[in-house]
């Protein structure tokens, strides 16, 4: 059930994305145990967070594509009690989430209405590759959902950043038609802002009176200025947003703090 943050007609949404979990919880990636990033972040979510609306889960729910691991994730972030919106990234396979979720497949959703708020799930996935790629069909539901929406102001959530980073390496792995996205997107003032995962690091950029935020993951955080492969010393965090009838959105992102993890700073890769 969607729940109203207060009587202006708002409501607080939870961003948590690349949660990379495993099939088995001892699994780590680059030196980090996932599963314990994400328990510290919904704890601190359940410490923050009062009253959320619904949770936007962005992509890489799963590092190994397991269905134990879906299902895991999905009892998780229900124990904070509201809705879920899924969407995948370049490591899961829409099937195989669906599949393993198939009691509750509402979370598979790719348009919801908060009030004034129209929220868009779009799938940049490609499988078997990393980089993201919006697809004829899913740029033709954008459009669609954007002309004929009744909603007065529009967030639209992907994977993969369609804004560049300044990381060289994560860039060859970004949305690869962001130009086709933005015709889109350009068309529709409505569009308030768009959000995505994947950088496992901050990023705020406005384009042609469009807001793009990029959030922390709940294991790893990419160094953000990096022309190789690195890993950055920050900790596991989610973004929070605010939806307010007027059309203001308010974010922020909160991250586990005075807890230090087994991260492998050397790797070059995951």
């Amino acid at each position: 059930m969607q729940r109203l943050l207060s009587a202006n007609n708002s409501y607080r949404l939870v961003q948590v994305t690349d949660t990379h979990l495993y099939a088995d919880t001892s699994h780590v990636l680059v030196g980090m145990n996932c599963e314990e990033g994400l328990q510290d972040v919904m704890a601190l979510i359940r410490k923050k967070e009062k009253v959320i609306a619904g949770v936007l889960l962005t992509g890489d729910a799963s590092q190994d594509n397991s269905a134990m691991s879906y299902r895991r994730l999905h009892a998780t972030l229900a124990t904070l009690g509201a809705r879920q919106h899924w969407i995948p990234g370049n490591h899961d396979e829409l099937k195989a989430m669906q599949r393993a979720l198939d009691a509750d497949n509402r979370c598979f959703d790719k348009s919801i209405r908060f009030g004034k708020w129209l929220v868009l799930m779009l799938s940049s996935n490609v499988v078997g590759a990393v980089h993201g790629f919006l697809k004829k069909a899913e740029l033709d539901f954008l459009d669609e959902e954007l002309r004929n929406t009744a909603a007065e102001h529009v967030l639209v959530c992907l994977h993969h950043n369609p804004v560049p980073v300044k990381a060289a390496w994560l860039q060859h792995h970004a949305l690869q038609n962001p130009t086709e996205f933005f015709k889109v997107i350009d068309r529709y003032p409505a569009v308030r802002a768009v959000l995505f995962g994947h950088i496992h690091h901050v990023l705020k950029k406005h384009r042609n009176g469009v807001a793009y935020y990029g959030s922390p993951s709940t294991c790893i955080q990419f160094h953000p200025g990096s022309e190789d492969f690195a890993l950055d010393h920050r900790n596991p965090g989610y973004r929070w947003l605010e939806l307010h009838g007027d059309g203001q959105l308010l974010t922020g992102v909160n991250r586990v703090t005075n807890k230090s993890y087994s991260v492998d700073f050397s790797g070059i890769g995951y």
